[in-house]
């Protein structure tokens, strides 16, 4: 899978980037993530993404961030998706 980036650069898709971030949110905000929910969080975002562009195979980042909201929120995260948020800004 490719990625349109902010600035309309295309990249690969790379996972290991959103656990980083996901990672340092939970931190931030002093929540705990265990590497098994890191695990089903990215593989559920990583799945999500590839639903919505099963055709196309290309994301964008903006798209790749509201799967990480909605994914986060769905899952009970909030305190991580406030410091997500705020890390975002």
């Amino acid at each position: 899978m490719k990625i349109i980036k902010k600035d309309g650069r295309i990249e690969e898709f790379n996972i290991k980037k959103i656990k980083t971030s996901i990672e340092n949110a939970a931190r931030d905000s002093e929540s705990m993530l265990n590497e098994s929910d890191l695990k089903i969080i990215t593989s559920d975002i990583e799945n999500t993404l590839l639903k919505i562009r099963k055709d196309t195979l290309i994301t964008s980042s903006y798209e790749v961030i509201g799967v990480i909201f909605e994914i986060l929120k769905r899952n009970g995260f909030n305190s991580v998706l406030k410091s997500y948020v705020e890390f975002g800004k």
